[in-house]
């Protein structure tokens, strides 16, 4: 059955709400029944049950019901057929008019200066003001990612606050933070934070034990502010400050609070959630805001930031900054410059323009001139595929992230490909082999938000029947952020360099698109190789440096290929021997067991062997040699009995110790008097360790698995 809706009360011209009607049941605003069209609703005749009218949202449960007009349909539908009329009454439809409320905020994780790995320890000593070296204790920010940001809203209904109650609220105030010194702390008194407080130090060892500590938001602040300030102004100027800063409204008002909905974070941390809100039923109401992010973290929701517990409420207008000290955070790349461009943009967090693969630049019309080839470079030098400046060779698994240009979807790019082939001398695919192409199954994952609920959802890029992959582009969906397009197990590379192993040599990385039907397609400055290459107007571009326009090479061939040298051999560390040296006299000795004696201006030395072999690889040419070893440093420390002094016998750079690495003599270690070492005892055992760090990376960290680190014992005793 049709009926005519109208609004009783509406003056010409006066804008009336959009409307629909509702399911009702326990109370409880159900799913949508009809909407209100061109003035008609349709209700089946013979429906039943108990429905409201209220405002037309896609959510239903952002509503408030007590905002609805609810009739049970027994008795309405007779009063409406005999009129063929329903009437909304004005006091419902006028509360009905909403406005658009957009929030927006930023969550990060931070970390503090000092005792990072020691949470307690940090929130203990930011609490009795330890932690001042800069005026704010948290510095070090990482924006959140791959969360979901919970939006709610606070209600807080009270009287107006006559001026006689303000000494109450803050006396609620100092209370609270009395009973929670470490999650809301005073600020550090600046350079010189003075004696420990021990009044202060009681409450806060008391405030640990009871377990009252939450990391799920950083130590918050502005209560202590907000206690410092009201306590120095004016009853009058005090009620004024109260009611402008909702954090301090529940320590007077009755406070209530819904949840609006959910939005996704971005890439960069920063979220928004726009909402239609309806006008106050109730007098004396004040609105606010907070937030709870959650993470995806070991297979399940987690929340790292909660603004209730951090009692951190904000109006609409004010950009909300979250802050926490645990949770996952990503690092987001900015896209190159340029459009309709494809890139190899970065290799784990290090973007290429670090990546020693562009060493002939460009030319004055940003033409690539490293690149001469589809999968051929020019003559390489020493250092190539290392990463500038310290020669840092790659191992392990590398992850790649490519870059396509929005625009490329228009000009038909739907998957791309990558292969890896390993390169001679001459920058060429060693003895004229064809790239293989990586299989690696390749999955990402978006947010989807259905009925206001997020969750997260996978999605296989491939490899398809053909080996190719789907372009993620950023308008199919809202991916979460820290995801490559491919990945590789460098220590699974065929070699075909003998002496060397496998998983160690330069290797030449390769990228090619194509449109849905497989068709490859390649710039119009690249020549056609076959019958299914399709020339489009796009180019490949080698990122030179990080910057603006110009800062690019064009690729005019038919793939975008570079150069990795990965290695995956680890760092020697060798002790070879104990030696001492008396009167110029020098004893050796390499038994498992060593007692030394000597005099106190005799002197311990040690000889040992620090270095990477790789600058020892023969023959050469083919196998590449750099110009600096892949060893990063060394350092042969002592230390003396159980927790005695210690110190440094030898240390150095990235230059092999000894030159001859695996021959000749060990290096030795300048000579320390045993005087010195023993200080004033006459015997005594001692730690030799010898560490030897690498360069390795994959773009993420440093390779710790290829470092060394050789640990020893000898005993010394005055004659």
């Amino acid at each position: 059955m049709n009926f005519k809706v109208t609004f009783a009360g509406a003056e010409a011209h006066e804008q009336t709400p959009n409307i629909a009607l509702y399911a009702v049941s326990a109370g409880k605003i159900g799913k949508k029944i009809a909407t209100v069209e061109k003035g008609q609703i349709t209700i089946e005749k013979d429906a039943t049950g108990t429905v409201a009218f209220g405002p037309d949202v896609h959510d239903p449960s952002t509503l408030d019901p007590q905002s609805l007009l609810t009739v049970r349909l027994a008795d309405q539908l007779p009063v409406w057929r005999n009129n063929n009329v329903v009437a909304i009454p004005a006091q419902w439809w006028r509360n009905w008019l909403s406005f658009l409320i957009c929030l927006s905020g930023k969550a990060s994780r931070c970390w503090p200066w000092l005792l990072m790995e020691e949470p307690l320890q940090t929130l203990k000593a930011f609490s009795l003001g330890r932690i001042t070296p800069f005026p704010i204790p948290f510095p070090r920010c990482t924006p959140l990612c791959n969360g979901v940001v919970e939006v709610w809203e606070s209600t807080c209904c009270c009287w107006p606050i006559p001026i006689y109650q303000v000494p109450k609220v803050i006396a609620n105030l100092g209370k609270f933070l009395a009973e929670n010194p470490v999650m809301f702390p005073k600020l550090p008194p600046g350079p010189d934070p003075g004696p420990i407080d021990r009044g202060l130090e009681r409450s806060v060892n008391r405030a640990l034990a009871a377990g009252k500590v939450d990391t799920s938001f950083a130590p918050n602040t502005e209560l202590a502010v907000h206690l410092q300030t009201l306590e120095g102004l004016s009853p009058q100027d005090a009620l004024q400050y109260i009611q402008v800063n909702p954090s301090l409204w529940p320590f007077y008002c009755h406070c209530s609070s819904a949840k609006l909905g959910e939005t996704p974070l971005n890439p960069d941390g920063t979220f928004s959630f726009c909402y239609w809100q309806f006008p106050f039923l109730l007098f004396n109401c004040h609105r606010s805001y907070f937030y709870k992010v959650k993470q995806f973290i070991n297979g399940a929701w987690t929340y790292v930031y909660d603004g209730a517990a951090a009692h951190q409420y904000f109006n609409a207008d004010q950009m909300a900054n979250l802050s926490t000290l645990t949770g996952q955070t990503c690092h987001q790349q900015p896209p190159p410059p340029g459009n309709d461009i494809v890139a190899l943009q970065a290799i784990g967090l290090t973007n290429t323009w670090d990546l020693n693969s562009h060493w002939n630049g460009a030319d004055g019309a940003h033409k690539d001139l490293t690149q001469v080839g589809d999968y051929s470079l020019a003559t390489p030098p020493a250092d190539a595929g290392l990463l500038n400046p310290n020669g840092n060779p790659w191992g392990a698994t590398l992850n790649f992230l490519l870059y396509f240009d929005p625009g490329m979807e228009a000009l038909g790019a739907y998957y791309y490909r990558m292969s890896v082939v390993q390169a001679d001398g001459n920058g060429n695919p060693l003895n004229g082999a064809k790239p293989t192409p990586i299989l690696n199954s390749v999955t990402w994952d978006y947010f989807q938000t259905v009925a206001g609920i997020t969750s997260i959802v996978p999605e296989n890029l491939g490899p398809n029947a053909s080996g190719l992959f789907r372009i993620p582009y950023n308008a199919d969906h809202e991916w979460l952020g820290d995801q490559f397009h491919q990945y590789l197990d460098t220590t699974t590379l065929p070699n075909g360099v003998s002496g060397t192993g496998p998983g160690n040599g330069q290797y030449l990385v390769v990228v090619e698109i194509f449109d849905n039907a497989g068709n490859r397609l390649i710039p119009q400055a690249a020549a056609k190789t076959g019958p299914t290459d399709h020339q489009k107007a796009f180019n490949f571009i080698r990122l030179l440096t990080e910057g603006s326009p110009g800062t690019t090479s064009n690729v005019p061939f038919a793939a975008l290929t570079h150069m990795i040298w990965a290695d995956n051999r680890q760092v020697v560390g060798e002790i070879d021997y104990f030696a001492t040296k008396v009167n110029g006299v020098e004893t050796q000795g390499s038994q498992e067991c060593q007692f030394l004696t000597a005099p106190g201006d005799g002197l311990f030395e040690v000889g040992f062997r620090a270095y990477h072999q790789v600058q020892g690889d023969t023959p050469y040419p083919p196998a590449p040699h750099p110009t600096r070893t892949f060893m990063n440093n060394f350092e042969l420390d002592w230390e003396e009995g159980l927790n005695g002094p210690s110190g440094v016998l030898a240390s150095g750079g990235d230059v092999d110790q000894p030159s001859t690495r695996n021959t000749g003599n060990p290096a030795e270690s300048p000579g320390v008097s045993f005087s010195t070492l023993l200080g004033s005892q006459r015997a005594c055992a001692f730690a030799i360790t010898l560490h030897v760090w690498c360069k390795h990376t994959n773009g993420i960290t440093h390779l710790s698995q290829y470092d060394r680190e050789v640990p020893a014992a000898v005993a010394l005793s005055l004659t």
